[in-house]
């Protein structure tokens, strides 16, 4: 959405992950910012009018306390708004205690802490030949992404190739007093048979995603907690950061 996020000096020193300006491998790979922009703001222009229908859900059970623009305003004014093309390495082999047809063993469960993320299709690779990279289809129906809804119950996400899927996050379930959760998820990897554990050590996962957040200032919590302050705290609970220094 931009190349340089308007922020003040104090903000830039806090969160540099956020305020840093693009980076584009112009020399190696001149094509991928058109490429990228593009469809980013596509996605987010496709999320615009999600918002608004999520905004009049939520603002016709809280009429008093809910924006009616509020995720469209979110998604217009935010400074913040990230997008990245997602790698998920092969699994060429298993580490101690992890079994190769864990749930989330090409991503771990958790909860996007924006406000809204739009997701296209994967697209799979073989990377057995790194001079000629292929595209091929998942070779197991039971590998990608998976959520898990308000029933306690574990569902494949299938996204089209030609669609795109949106997912709430821990921002807008804040915003909209758990009207609208925020969506437990995880990837699940290719799962070889017992007797080729190596069948799929070279398939790799790749997608695109855009998450939509509010800007660093902007209150979020009961409390008075900005957006800024609010996710260092979830990003030390997602990394264990305390157990880590120690």
């Amino acid at each position: 959405m931009m190349d340089e996020p308007e922020a003040s000096k104090v903000l830039q020193e806090q969160f540099p992950e956020y305020c840093h300006p693009n980076v584009w491998p112009k020399d190696d790979l001149p094509e991928l910012e058109q490429a990228f922009k593009e469809l980013g703001q596509f996605i987010v222009g496709v999320g615009a009018q999600v918002a608004k229908t999520c905004d009049a859900f939520v603002h016709a059970q809280l009429p008093t306390t809910f924006s009616p623009t509020h995720l469209q305003d979110v998604i217009k004014k935010s400074k913040t708004t990230k997008a990245r093309l997602l790698h998920y390495f092969p699994q060429g082999g298993i580490t101690e205690g992890e079994k190769r047809d864990d749930m989330d063993s090409w991503c771990g469960w958790h909860l996007d802490h924006g406000s809204l993320t739009g997701l296209t299709s994967a697209m799979f690779i073989d990377e057995s030949n790194n001079d000629g990279l292929k595209e091929v289809a998942c070779p197991d129906k039971e590998a990608g992404l998976y959520i898990r809804n308000r029933g306690q119950q574990v569902i494949k996400v299938s996204i089209p190739r030609d669609h795109l899927a949106f997912q709430t996050g821990e921002a807008l379930q804040l915003a909209t007093r758990g009207l609208l959760a925020a969506t437990p998820h995880c990837v699940r990897g290719a799962t070889a048979p017992e007797e080729d554990p190596t069948r799929y050590a070279t398939l790799a996962r790749n997608t695109f995603a855009v998450f939509m957040q509010p800007s660093l200032e902007t209150v979020v919590t009961e409390d008075g907690r900005s957006f800024g302050e609010w996710t260092k705290e979830v990003l030390d609970r997602y990394y264990d950061k305390e157990n880590k220094e120690k």
